[in-house]
């Protein structure tokens, strides 16, 4: 599974550095995935938060950054005062273009490396349903094939 981790680092890398080519500063990690959920239509903090296993407080922070340099804003949800949604600032507009067009040719480069078929199977894979979070070793234990026995250690 540590496949995963390189696989987000690439195509993480892969987008910042393209960013970085059309003279946009780089940003860190987080910021980064804050910004490409915010362009692939996640826009409330805690949905943010919930699809990155973060909580609502480490988007807020990680954002203020990016609120400050106006690459988003964040306006008043409609739907409840109260709570926040970001968007892309006006200004950043150049920004969701490149990040969007790059992430669609990042997917393209996969196909021609890995195949088609490959990159589909794996959007499958990704896209399916793990079912909730292990929350304790006995949790795992519980979810492990068979009928493990518990043990400390």
């Amino acid at each position: 599974m540590a496949g995963l981790t390189r696989a987000l680092d690439w195509f993480d890398n892969s987008l910042q550095n393209v960013v970085a080519s059309h003279g946009y500063q780089p940003f860190h990690r987080t910021q980064s995935m804050i910004i490409m959920h915010i362009a692939l239509g996640v826009d409330s903090p805690a949905e943010i938060a919930r699809e990155m296993g973060l909580t609502r407080q480490n988007v807020h922070h990680m954002a203020k950054t990016l609120l400050q340099e106006g690459v988003i804003e964040s306006l008043p949800d409609p739907a409840d005062p109260r709570r926040s949604r970001y968007r892309l600032s006006d200004r950043a507009s150049e920004l969701r273009s490149i990040a969007l067009e790059t992430m669609r040719n990042l997917e393209r480069v996969l196909e021609r490396r890995l195949g088609a078929r490959e990159v589909e199977r794996l959007r499958g894979v990704l896209g399916a349903d793990w079912g909730a979070e292990i929350v304790s070793a006995d949790d795992l234990r519980a979810n492990l094939p068979g009928d493990p026995t518990p043990t400390r250690g």
